[in-house]
């Protein structure tokens, strides 16, 4: 008798978990996010690579190497020096030799002002020698930077498409359970209605009222489960779901 009252409330259960009234249906970015991955991932890539504070220091790291291969191109530039000066005084007009100067005081000539500029281009050989192979190290950091952070895209997209399938299928299981637990609750109203009359035994009650309550444990998980990474989710996109899918 027991056996029999066991079998079915498994397949009462199974019956009534697939047999529910339709739920209300979903929000449109609710039924866009979970049954269009194709419209939802690309969104969840892009949101989560903006977001990225790894990205946004590998960004760093390709203007740093940027800003220095236009530094080392321009090094040459560190030798070279622009000088400029001006007097006032008595001073030998050397264009016009036939100039007198007086015996008594030498320096009574009439006083001008004199200007006076040059460029001076001083290098070592070894800044020479130096520097287009210190360029070439400059491209090499900068194409090393372009790499990584094509790696952090790639690693990326793929903890994405993981997290979105996880959210998935905990949302499938969620609803699954909330169904079983539905149905453990009819057939434990049922049961106490039959034990009341004394159609079943104590016995049998006890193993109904003992699988609705594992029912409702099982519900509470997968929901607990479900609402982790989907909030997990949302941690790596820096925005919510509902906000990021109305963007669309």
């Amino acid at each position: 008798m027991k056996k029999t009252l066991l079998l079915l409330l498994f397949i009462s259960c199974f019956r009534l978990a697939f047999g529910q009234v339709s739920p209300q249906p979903a929000p449109d970015w609710q039924d866009k996010f979970f049954k269009s991955p194709e419209i939802a991932l690309p969104l969840l890539i892009d949101a989560a690579v903006k977001y990225s504070a790894q990205i946004e220091k590998l960004d760093a790291a390709k203007q740093i190497a940027y800003d220095n291969i236009r530094l080392s191109r321009k090094q040459i530039l560190n030798g070279l020096a622009i000088g400029s000066g001006y007097s006032y005084g008595t001073m030998l007009n050397t264009i016009n030799g036939d100039q007198q100067v007086s015996q008594i005081n030498a320096f009574n000539l009439p006083a001008r002002a004199q200007y006076n500029s040059g460029i001076n281009l001083s290098l070592s050989l070894g800044q020479l020698l130096g520097r287009k192979y210190e360029v070439h190290r400059q491209e090499l950091t900068l194409k090393q930077a372009e790499a990584d952070r094509k790696t952090e895209e790639r690693e990326i997209r793929q903890l994405i498409i993981r997290t979105y399938q996880e959210v998935s299928l905990a949302k499938v299981t969620w609803e699954q359970s909330v169904d079983a637990l539905q149905s453990a609750d009819i057939n434990k109203k049922l049961a106490d209605k039959k034990f009341k009359l004394g159609q079943i035994e104590l016995d049998e009650l006890m193993v109904v009222n003992d699988f609705y309550t594992k029912s409702a444990m099982a519900q509470e998980q997968f929901k607990n489960k479900y609402e982790t990474v989907y909030l997990l989710l949302e941690e790596l996109i820096g925005t919510t779901i509902n906000d990021l899918m109305n963007r669309k």
